[in-house]
Parts: C-alpha cells; structure tokens; sequence
C-alpha cells in the first residue's frame, strides 16, 4: 500500500514547505478559528479565506484538484448534521422548488459547509506540506499532551496495517460466495467486522509488548529537533491579523 498518501506532497521545496512546523500549526489552526467564528452571511469573507488558500497551494505548488477532492469529502457529513435545519428552523421562510425552508437554517447549513470545506483544506495543506514526523515533533513544541502526540503517531503507521487487514478480510469473503449487492448476506459485514477487531486487538497486544522490550516508558522519543527562524515568526505575525482583519472588516 502507498505509504505517503496522507503526506505525498511534503517532500516537495517551497517557501511553505520552508517553513517551521510550529509555525504552520498555529497558522492552521488560527484560520480554523477564525472561519469558524465567521457569521455564515458574511460571504466575502469566506471567498477571502478561499483566496487565501489558492494562494498558499498555488505557493507550495500542490494541485488544487488534489486539495478539493479530499476537502469535498467531509461536505456530506457537515450537511447531515445541519441538513433538517431549514425544515425545522424558525422565523422567515424562503420557497425553494416548492418547498418552504427555513431562511435562517439555510444559513446555518450553508455555513457549516463552508466552513468544514476551508477548514478541511487548510489541514490538507497543512499535511501536504509538511512531513508527519516534523507534524508531531512541533505539535510536542507546542506542549501537546504526549499521549495525543504517541496515538497520532501509532494511528498513523498502523492506519495502512488496519487496511491491508481490511482488504485481505474482503477478498476471503469474496473467495467464498460473498456478494455485497444480496441484501441477506449484509449480515457477514458484521462477522467481518467482529474479526477486524479481535485481529487488531491481538496485533495492538503483540506490538506494545514488542515496544516495551525495546525500552517503550510511555513517550515515543522525538524527531530531529525543530528550529524556529525569523521568517516563521514574521508569518504568524502577518497571517494571524491578517485573517482577523477579513474576519472583521469584510461583511
């Protein structure tokens, strides 16, 4: 399985790539905020943030068809948790192809749309330009609880293990009769579940005693240490109010 889909692009050169994991962090995870305290009738505001985004992929030459077609991926989970709202919501209504919805939750679901697709395509960036290891090591600079930092890194190397199990599990049922589009045999996708799990049980068991025979005392040691430059601080220092000022100004 490819192990860099997660991270492809963070081996590339780029002034963003340049920059000090630390830094990309907190300028993620400003814009996050910002977006998403960001009144959802406030649309030039977020067709800033978009900009703001097409320039950064544009700067550290990541496709933006890459970008959009894992950001659109959290669209139908943020729409269904506001989706009854323009049947339910109250005050004025709006008639749309006949139906009467409500104005205010129209908003409210085409705000969290917003805001889910822009927060989710900042952190693409944000991983695209940055190798996982240097993710994790500037999260520990930044005093993230290291149980956080050591389950981050665990998901992420035993991610691709889960899935080879998962396909291996898939193409066993197949072998034997399996076929997804009989509504009877639906029931076999929880017996295959129930193996996943008692097989990543047992390799999650196997693989602590292997890390704790190697010295493993609760802290997965670091990368390489991070350096902050001046140029990181002038970035945060420029990003930060930069995007506050849009979230004020731009109504």
């Amino acid at each position: 399985m490819e192990h860099s889909f997660i991270d492809r692009y963070s081996s590339l050169q780029s002034p963003v790539h340049d920059l000090d994991a630390r830094a990309k962090t907190i300028a993620a995870v400003s814009f996050c905020i910002v977006v998403v305290t960001t009144p959802p009738h406030q649309l030039l505001a977020f067709v800033i943030y978009a900009g703001f985004l097409v320039w950064i992929g544009a700067l550290a030459r990541i496709p933006l068809a890459y970008v959009l077609k894992r950001a659109a991926l959290v669209l139908p989970f943020s729409a269904m948790v506001a989706l009854g709202l323009p049947f339910f919501g109250g005050g004025p209504k709006t008639m749309i192809l006949g139906l009467e919805l409500s104005t205010r939750g129209l908003w409210v679901l085409a705000g969290a749309a917003m805001k889910s697709f822009l927060g989710a395509a900042m952190l693409i960036l944000l991983m695209s330009t940055t190798h996982f290891s240097s993710l994790l090591a500037g999260l520990r600079g930044l005093h993230v609880p290291a149980l956080f930092i050591d389950l981050l890194a665990l998901t992420y190397r035993y991610l691709f293990v889960l899935i080879d199990e998962t396909m291996r599990l898939k193409r066993a049922a197949v072998a034997r009769g399996y076929r997804p589009r009989w509504l009877p045999q639906a029931v076999i996708i929880g017996r295959l579940i129930g193996s996943l799990f008692v097989r990543s049980y047992e390799r999650a068991e196997r693989v602590y005693g292997a890390m704790v025979l190697r010295g493993y005392t609760g802290l997965i040691p670091a990368a390489a240490p991070l350096r902050f430059h001046t140029t990181d601080g002038l970035v945060i220092a420029a990003f930060v109010p930069l995007i506050i000022a849009v979230r004020i100004l731009a109504r």
